[in-house]
């Protein structure tokens, strides 16, 4: 049976790397600007004015919940991920 790998990272105004293990991620907080690796499954962002880039699985979902969050994703094969917004002003866009 293959381990469940979960990475969560709770801030303000700090910088992280996180590593999902092509499982799920969370981050709450405010002004943090995290790096997402591990092609997630789920990624969940709650809080406001976090920059978030992130490697989503094919196929994964990307849930936010608060204002002005900036996320860049990036899929291995460049398909859009499944979006989920609670709020104002976020803005989720593909990793140029």
């Amino acid at each position: 049976m293959a381990a469940f790998a979960q990475a969560s990272f709770t801030g303000a105004g700090q910088t992280t790397e996180l590593d999902c293990g092509g499982e799920s991620a969370s981050i709450t907080g405010a002004g943090n600007q995290v790096h997402i690796s591990g092609d997630c499954r789920l990624v969940t962002i709650e809080g406001a004015d976090n920059r978030v880039h992130l490697s989503m699985a094919k196929g994964g979902t990307i849930h936010v919940t608060g204002a002005s969050n900036e996320i860049h994703w990036s899929t291995p094969d460049g398909s859009r991920p499944r979006i989920q917004i609670t709020g104002a002003d976020n803005r989720i866009s593909p990793m140029k």
